[in-house]
């Protein structure tokens, strides 16, 4: 390819560091370098001017991102480079961004996979990426994102991804990743010490209980998946094993037998070894009600339910995951339902807690299994999805906790005003429990992955993991209800961006 380069640089009032970045900048030989100054009223212009920058002036702010979106459609090179006002970075650091491009990279990412270790819990928007690049069926760039400088890409993957979608980093990403460009993360740049504390960065902003700058990048990721989703379907593409959703729509739950105070699911399969302990355990934590959702099970196990005393549901086949406890909770006649697995059994005393908890005002009581952001650092993949979708539900103190992992409990009004349908994909259930303004809290502590034993999906597939694509999958539908109740961005503003500003730029070029 031609290697012309272009170095776009959007800036407000960066009079005092703009300059030592335009120098960088020079360092490697551009073929120009474009200033879009908007809303500045320090001389910023001036500096860039007398420096030799191209500079596309505006006396009101654009709004973030939208420079980066002009500067591409004013850029005459080959490969772009994407930096800030207000970061100087050594030419040297910039460099491999560059070179990636010429060695036929379309897009070149800043490597900031350590940034998920400076603490034990991710930043919100650190969660988001991780999520998000997950969500689009490309785990392998983990945090890595356009939302952050420095960048590069092609002028032809930026004429192919739509110049007005720069202005949102994370729909550019996305359109990206669905055409199958070339992705790579040549170095690392240390930005998040490098970059000022702003207003943006403190401030809360309305209707949110983040700060502006993190409403904006949480309301950006919510809008690219909500183009995924629509390119894509709700699960954005991702399987879901061999779930058999369509059952649910033709069962009818079998009359009642009486009324129980508390009552268990169980699903379980080929659990002959674990049923009889399971079963032990939670009457032992005083459920008078035990429901065993026998799906695809031996005989065995059907027969050890049953010589317990459990109210057995024999379905011949696999259901597939989490069908099981939805059939459960249509069957379930107490006033709080109890939910574990039929493969291992835990102590009565780690059950108790749930059941106490939904009979004492919480709708929906999960299990706390925050020191999973100890155990795993960097966070766990699932841990990580789970905790963002609780930020994007404005509940960031749920941390990783989901209806997704038992034990759990809810009341029975919880159940009938969910649907018991809605418990086949555990994360929707808790979006719309949190939306329609349920009591959900984690309430007790129990370490469920040390006796999980390890199936068939979670083992790895080449690059993949069955069961991880599954539960993201999950939780992409529960974005997608989110979107549907809450619009485009989630609930998340955009914080004034003049996206305009590009198609009339773009106009402007073809004439």
């Amino acid at each position: 390819m031609n290697d012309r380069l272009s170095v776009i640089i959007p800036a407000g009032n960066e009079a005092l560091s703009i300059g030592n970045v335009i120098r960088e900048a020079r360092r490697l030989g551009p073929f120009e370098i474009i200033a879009v100054v908007n809303g500045s009223s320090d001389g910023t212009a001036a500096v860039c001017r007398s420096m030799g920058c191209r500079v596309a002036e505006y006396g009101f702010a654009l709004g973030h991102d939208v420079g980066r979106g002009i500067g591409a459609c004013l850029a005459e090179g080959d490969i772009l480079l994407f930096l800030d006002a207000d970061i100087p970075i050594p030419a040297d650091r910039l460099a491999p961004f560059v070179q990636a491009i010429r060695a036929g990279c379309d897009i070149a990412l800043n490597q900031m996979s350590r940034s998920l270790a400076l603490s034990e819990i991710p930043h919100y928007t650190a969660a988001a990426k991780t999520a998000f690049n997950r969500m689009l069926g490309r785990p392998e760039l983990s945090v890595n994102s356009l939302v952050a400088v420095p960048h590069a890409m092609s002028r032809k993957a930026a004429e192919t991804i739509g110049f007005e979608h720069l202005a949102n980093p994370c729909l550019a990403q996305a359109i990206a990743s669905a055409k199958g460009m070339r992705f790579a993360c040549p170095a690392e740049v240390d930005v998040i010490g490098a970059n000022r504390p702003r207003k943006a960065h403190i401030e809360r902003c309305e209707g949110s209980v983040y700060p502006r700058s993190t409403t904006r990048i949480l309301g950006d990721h919510l809008e690219a998946l909500g183009w995924l989703i629509r390119r894509y379907g709700p699960r954005g593409g991702l399987p879901e094993g061999a779930r058999d959703r369509g059952f649910l729509r033709h069962y009818a739950p079998p009359p009642a037998r009486g009324k129980a105070k508390r009552s268990a699911v169980i699903p379980a399969m080929e659990e002959n070894r674990t049923i009889l302990p399971a079963i032990r355990s939670v009457r032992a934590a005083g459920v008078d009600e035990i429901i065993v959702v026998a799906n695809g099970a031996d005989d065995a196990t059907v027969a050890a339910a049953m010589t317990a005393g459990a109210r057995v549901m024999v379905f011949s086949r696999p259901l597939g995951h989490n069908v099981g406890r939805a059939i459960g909770a249509a069957c379930a006649t107490g006033d709080v339902c109890l939910f574990v697995d039929g493969d291992f059994a835990l102590p009565p005393r780690n059950l108790v807690p749930f059941l106490r908890a939904a009979e004492n005002g919480t709708d929906i009581a999960l299990n706390d299994l925050a020191f999973l952001f100890r155990r795993f650092r960097p966070a766990d993949p699932i841990s990580t999805v789970k905790y963002f979708l609780n930020v994007c539900l404005n509940r960031p103190e749920l941390l990783n906790n989901s209806l997704t992992a038992v034990p759990h409990a809810m009341t029975r009004g919880a159940i009938a005003r969910l649907g018991w349908e809605t418990l086949v994909i555990p994360p929707l259930a808790q979006a719309k429990a949190v939306l329609e303004g349920l009591s959900v809290r984690a309430v007790h502590s129990v370490d469920v992955v040390a006796p999980n034993r390890v199936r068939e999906d979670h083992k790895a597939v080449g690059r993949r993991i069955p069961a991880f694509e599954r539960i993201v999958g999950d939780h992409l539908e529960a974005v997608d209800y989110l979107l549907k109740r809450k619009g485009e961005r989630g609930g998340f503003r955009d914080t004034e961006r003049d996206r305009d500003m590009i198609t009339a730029m773009k106009g402007r070029i073809r004439t």
